[in-house]
C-alpha cells in the first residue's frame, strides 16, 4: 500500500514500515520482514533509547583504508575510513519466536527509520559520503537490541603543524569525534577496547606512521550555555623521512660549499677565475634549498632548521676574491682595467710584486672555512637530530 499523499521522503518511509495489523497478518509471524515490521510499528526515531534514563553508550571504532600525505601549505590531511558505531536500543530486541542467527543484516534503507547518534568530526574541513554503486552503509540488528552501523567516508581534517624542526620534525595529527546535539547526560562516545583504530599497510611518501604510535583520548568539551558534549579523539604521530631531504637538499648543498673552497687554491692574480665562482656557487647554494623546500613552505614566519643549514652554508669567502695581490679592491675606470685606463700613455715598467697579504689570507682561509663549517655542522646536527 503506498503512503498517503501528504507523507513524502523519510516520513513516507517510516509510514511504510508502520503498517496496520491487517497488513502484518498477511505474512508468517516469524518471517524476517514481519519481525522487522513489528519492531517498527511503535518505534519513534525522534526519541533516543533509554529516554529520560541513563545515557546511551556508543562504542566507536575506525578502519583506515587510506591515509593521504600531510599538506604543509594548507595544514591538513585526508583519510578514507570505515566508521563503525555500536549502541543498544531496547526497542529493537528481536522477539523470542525469531528463528535464525543472532544478528540480522538489514537493508541500508532501514537506517533512516532508526535513531542514530549525531556524530561529527570536530576538526573536519570537508567530507563526503560514498554512494557508488549503492550507499556504503552496513546495518546489523542483534538479538539483544544492539545496533551496529558501518559507513564509508572520505574526510579532510585540519592538522596544525610545527615546522620549526623541518625536515627533522615529528607531527601529531588529531581526529576528533564529537556529539553535535546530545550532551553527556544523553550520549557518550567510547572507544572500542583493543585496537579501536585499525591501520594496516599504510605507506606515506614523506612520513612514517606506526600502529604503536597511535594514541587515544577523551576530549569532552564544555560550551557555555548548553553544557558538556562527549568527544573522543585519536592522535597520529608521523615522523618525517629525513633520507629524502638528505639526498635532495643537504648533500647538494654540502657539495656546493666544498667546491666553493677551490677559490682559495686559485692564484690571487687570477681574479677572472675567482669572481665567477662566487657568482655561481653563492646563489646556487640558496637555490637548491629553496627549490626542494618550496612545496612545504607556508606563509607562517617560523624559522625552519633547514633555513639555518642553508644560511650556514653561504661562505663569505667570495668577498676576498675581489682583492688584488696587494689586498686592495680591484679598481675599475669606466669599465676599463688598470692597464687600459690611460691608453695614450705607455705602461710603466713592470716591477716585481710580492703578493704576501692576499696569499696569506688564502692560506688562513683554507683552514678556517672548513673548520668553521665543520663546527657549524656539529652544533646543527646535535640540536636537530
Amino acid at each position: 500500500m503506498p503512503p498517503p499523499a501528504g507523507l513524502r521522503g523519510d516520513r513516507g518511509q517510516l509510514w511504510a514500515w508502520q503498517q496496520s495489523a491487517e497488513d502484518l497478518a498477511r505474512v508468517p509471524a516469524n518471517s524476517t520482514s514481519n519481525i522487522l515490521n513489528r519492531l517498527l510499528v511503535s518505534y519513534d526515531p525522534r526519541i533516543r533509547p533509554n529516554f529520560k534514563g541513563i545515557p546511551v553508550d556508543v562504542v566507536v571504532n575506525i578502519f583506515i583504508n587510506s591515509f593521504g600525505s600531510i599538506q604543509e601549505t594548507t595544514m591538513d590531511y585526508r583519510v578514507n575510513i570505515f566508521l563503525r558505531q555500536k549502541w543498544n536500543d531496547p526497542r529493537l530486541k528481536l522477539p523470542s519466536d525469531f528463528r535464525g542467527s543472532d544478528a540480522l543484516t538489514v537493508d541500508p534503507t532501514m537506517y533512516k527509520c532508526l535513531w542514530k547518534p549525531d556524530l561529527f568530526f570536530a576538526n573536519e574541513k570537508s567530507a563526503n559520503f560514498h554512494d557508488v554503486t549503492q550507499e556504503n552503509i552496513l546495518l546489523f540488528i542483534f538479538r539483544d537490541g544492539d545496533v551496529l552501523v558501518s559507513m564509508r567516508l572520505s574526510i579532510t581534517l585540519s592538522c596544525p603543524l610545527d615546522l620549526t624542526l623541518f625536515p627533522m620534525d615529528t607531527q601529531r595529527c588529531k581526529m576528533q569525534l564529537e556529539s553535535f546535539g546530545y550532551t553527556t547526560d544523553d550520549l557518550r562516545f567510547i572507544w572500542q577496547s583493543g585496537d579501536p583504530v585499525q591501520l594496516e599497510k599504510i605507506a606515506l611518501p614523506q612520513f612514517d606512521i606506526k600502529k604503536e604510535d597511535i594514541e587515544y583520548g577523551n576530549c569532552t568539551k564544555y560550551y557555555k550555555g548548553t553544557g558538556y558534549y562527549t568527544c573522543v579523539e585519536v592522535i597520529f604521530t608521523l615522523r618525517r623521512q629525513v633520507g629524502f631531504y638528505m639526498m635532495g637538499v643537504y648533500a647538494p648543498t654540502l657539495l656546493i660549499v666544498v667546491l666553493s673552497w677551490l677559490s682559495f687554491w686559485i692564484n690571487p692574480d687570477a681574479s677572472a677565475a675567482r669572481v665567477p665562482l662566487g657568482n655561481v656557487f653563492q646563489p646556487l647554494s640558496r637555490g637548491v634549498g629553496e627549490t626542494r623546500c618550496k612545496k612545504v613552505c607556508t606563509s607562517k614566519s617560523d624559522l625552519r632548521s633547514n633555513d639555518f643549514s642553508i644560511v650556514g652554508s653561504l661562505p663569505r669567502d667570495f668577498e676576498l676574491s675581489n682583492y688584488d695581490c696587494y689586498g686592495k679592491p680591484i679598481e675599475v675606470n669606466n669599465g676599463l682595467g688598470k692597464s687600459q685606463a690611460k691608453s695614450n700613455k705607455k705602461p710603466p715598467p713592470a716591477k716585481p710584486v710580492i703578493p704576501t697579504a692576499a696569499k696569506r689570507i688564502d692560506l688562513y682561509a683554507r683552514a678556517l672555512f672548513p673548520f668553521c663549517f665543520l663546527f657549524f655542522n656539529v652544533i646543527y646536527w646535535s640540536i636537530y637530530l
